[in-house]
């Protein structure tokens, strides 16, 4: 029982007998294909021999016929034979029987030669014959009289006995005329041995090696005329069981399977031969497959031999095969889960292996994540406290960690900042910053460690350092290399940073004070911009210069054009102002730019408490916004855009202030049109503020003059109270604030194209017309 379970649980087991299995499976199945594929090759063979075999026995039969036929027609003619045909005298006739004699001894199918005399009544005979005449004359002489329409020149089988025994010749028969016609017709008899024929059938059965087979010949009606030796199969009735299936084909030379008391025979047939005959072969179904049957046992037996070899080396390999993986298997802590249920042998120890491997690489990435964070460690240990740090314990370092840095040679830093590093790291939770800076160390190490020893590290403070070491020719030129990780980068991550350089020193325990110049010097990325490269000989200027005040002209430059509005000198003096601190050192740089904050901030306020449009500007946010900027050509960008802000605002202003006026004035002229005295300077004394200027910004809002607009309303309202209204044109007049008749004549044709009275004829007859 455990033995058995234990099998049902080795499923790798069974798979290597179940591969076994199949071969065995595929020869036994392939012998299956190969055998019923010989049984219908020998079946299509054993037709077309016999086809041929009954076409060549039809063949001999009609080559006879033919022959005979030909030699009675010769005999008939022949002159001995007319002689004996037309003589009277018996004695005279009996002399003629010699030329009989002679055709019969020189052909091998004739039996007997026979001529009837009509005038004398009598039979003549050649004499080589082996029956009796009378016999043979009576059978002769009864089958004339019997058969008033003789067959001429055909093949005539005659049973002599009249027993049914068989045929005992076949008789040819010729006379003069279509018919017999009368008693005294003279007839030519020549009688074929049926032995012949017989002779024929076995001698072409024997020549196929076919003695068991039964080859026969019938008539129309059934009737055996020639049987080789054996007889035919008990229980079979030609004319019944044969004939009918032969008689329905289409086909005059086929074969059938033909079956008679649960024994099958293979029937061949040549249908319609000679005098409508049929030659037909039976052949024992057995027989025919005789040698397939025997392939079949002998394929048997051989594929149940190598069945059984098969399966027994398939045991026995297989086992050897296992032995192995059952050895592995056992080396499985959870071996006994491989049942009928669970995985096979293979896939339980290749699944253990896969656990153990990635175990194993866990703890290999494990120890390199510690080694590499314990590696950082010391570099920004180095980085940040290098003085501190002993010559042997440096030494020990770079051996323990594999620190690429040479001590004997001249060294130089890298400080690299990702620009824009804020808005790269505003999305909460991410951590592109460090994966940047990691794939900015990494594709820098290796471009960089062509020409020298590099080493990097990420100070988790906005920055990244690059120590480099080797010689001073070489560390000094490094900017292509630099440009090209610049370019890589910004190729593949889309993104620029900013590197400085520090001054090429001699001695390690100097990596911190460089550091921390160099972390000073990336602060002139401001002036310098975006991924620039920085080197220490560019910065000389900015820290030697002591400068830290603006000079008052430029101060008073942006606040007159704030106040006056000049857009383009406000510009110029915001321009001016960063060309100036760009040469101050970093802090001082700082404070100017605080310094035009405020005196911006001031200006807008001074602006705003003197007029009455105040402009919203919010100091606190352009601070912020300053602040936020990483380089001068930003924060450039951001004043001039505040500054055209405030000059858009008090822009705006403006506009609407003189769309009030306009405005106003339009509202006044509607309201006071009818007063004779009102004009331009009536109009300004009321808003108190100067007729040009009202003039002036009247004008640029609506097109025309405060003039123009007074004209057009009176002469708008003396139209509506001429159509409206019965007053006289001179009271009209009045009414619209007119004082002189030939201006308001003069402005409303100019207006409408006619005079008043004309404008209120035509009106009246336009409304009378309706």
């Amino acid at each position: 029982m455990n033995l058995v379970h234990s099998f049902r649980s080795r499923k790798y087991l069974q798979r290597i007998l179940l591969s076994f299995m199949l071969v065995v499976a595929v020869l036994a199945i392939a012998s299956f294909f190969m055998n019923a594929f010989a049984r219908d090759k020998v079946l299509s063979l054993q037709n077309d021999a016999d086809r041929k075999l009954l076409t060549q026995i039809n063949y001999n039969i009609e080559n006879m016929n033919g022959i005979v036929k030909d030699l009675a027609v010769s005999l008939y003619n022949d002159e001995e034979l007319i002689a004996l045909k037309s003589g009277s005298d018996y004695k005279q006739s009996i002399l003629k029987i010699e030329r009989l004699n002679r055709t019969v001894a020189a052909s091998p199918y004739l039996q007997a030669a026979v001529f009837y005399n009509g005038r004398q009544h009598r039979f003549y005979s050649s004499l080589n014959h082996d029956m009796e005449s009378k016999v043979l004359y009576g059978e002769l002489q009864k089958y004339m009289d019997t058969h008033a329409d003789l067959p001429k020149l055909e093949l005539l089988p005659l049973d002599l006995n009249g027993q049914g025994n068989g045929i005992d010749m076949f008789a040819f028969f010729i006379y003069d005329g279509p018919t017999r016609g009368s008693v005294n017709d003279n007839v030519l008899v020549l009688t074929v041995k049926p032995g012949w024929m017989l002779d024929n059938v076995k001698a072409l059965n024997r020549v196929a090696q076919r003695e068991n087979d039964v080859l026969f010949v019938t008539d129309s009606e059934g009737k055996v005329l020639i049987s080789s030796d054996r007889a035919l199969p008990e229980g079979i009735d030609v004319s019944r069981d044969l004939l009918p299936q032969i008689g329905s084909s289409s086909s005059a030379l086929d074969s059938f399977i033909y079956k008679n008391h649960g024994t099958k025979y293979k029937v061949t047939y040549l249908n319609k031969a000679l005098n409508n005959w049929q030659i037909i072969s039976l052949q024992d179904y057995n027989d025919v497959l005789g040698s397939v049957r025997q392939m079949k046992w002998t394929d048997m037996a051989v594929t149940l031999s190598v069945a059984i070899l098969a399966v027994t080396l398939s045991v026995f390999f297989s086992l050897r095969l296992y032995k192995p993986v059952g050895q592995l298997l056992t080396l499985v802590p959870n071996e006994r889960e491989a049942g009928p249920q669970g995985r096979d042998e293979l896939s339980l120890i290749a699944a253990n292996v896969s656990e153990m491997i990635g175990k194993l690489k866990g703890l290999e990435q494990e120890k390199a994540v510690q080694w590499n964070i314990a590696k950082t460690y010391h570099l920004r240990s180095l980085i940040g406290l290098s003085d501190g740090v002993g010559e042997h314990e440096f030494r020990q370092l770079r051996e323990q960690y594999d620190i690429d840095i040479d001590a004997d040679s001249p060294l130089r830093l890298a400080l690299v900042e990702i620009d824009g590093l804020d808005r790269l790291s505003a999305v909460p939770g991410t951590k592109a910053e460090s994966l940047l800076y990691f794939a900015i160390a990494n594709i820098g190490q290796e471009l960089l460690g062509s020409e020298t020893n590099c080493e990097a590290a990420d100070m988790k403070s906005g920055h990244l350092v690059f120590i480099l070491s080797g010689q001073a020719g070489r560390l000094g030129s490094l900017e292509s290399r630099f440009r090209e990780l610049q370019q890589t980068i910004l190729k593949y991550y889309r993104m620029t940073f900013t590197i400085t350089l520090s001054d090429i020193f001699e001695d390690y325990r100097e990596i911190t004070r460089q550091y921390n110049l160099t972390a000073r010097h990336s602060n002139y990325r401001m002036i310098f911009g975006k991924g620039a490269i920085i080197e220490p000989q560019l910065l000389i200027h900015n820290e030697n210069n002591e400068t830290f005040r603006i000079p008052q002209e430029l101060e008073r430059s942006l606040s007159e054009g704030l106040k006056s509005g000049d857009l383009e000198e406000t510009e110029l003096a915001i321009r001016s102002w960063k060309e100036l601190i760009c040469g101050f050192s970093f802090e001082n740089m700082y404070s100017a730019l605080l310094h035009l904050a405020v005196t911006l901030s001031n200006t807008l306020g001074e602006m705003n408490h003197h007029n009455l449009n105040p402009v919203t500007v919010n100091v606190q946010a352009i601070n912020r916004r300053i602040l936020e900027k990483e380089t001068l050509d930003e924060i450039e960008i951001v004043l001039l855009e505040v500054v055209r802000e405030v000059f858009e605002q008090r822009q705006t202003g403006r506009e609407e202030k003189n769309r009030l006026l306009a405005d106003t004035v339009k509202e006044i002229i509607e309201k006071q049109f009818s007063d004779p005295d009102l004009n331009v300077q009536r109009i300004a004394d009321m808003l108190k503020m100067s007729p040009v200027y009202l003039g002036q910004v009247f004008k640029a809002q609506e097109g025309g003059s405060v003039v123009d607009q007074i004209n057009a309303t009176r002469l708008a309202h003396a139209r509506s109270y001429l159509e409206h209204h019965q007053w006289t044109v001179q009271e009209i007049m009045e009414k619209v604030g007119f004082g002189n008749e030939s201006y308001f004549y003069r402005l409303f044709k100019r207006r409408y194209g006619t005079t008043p009275k004309e404008y209120r004829l035509k009106t009246a007859i336009e409304q009378s017309s309706r």
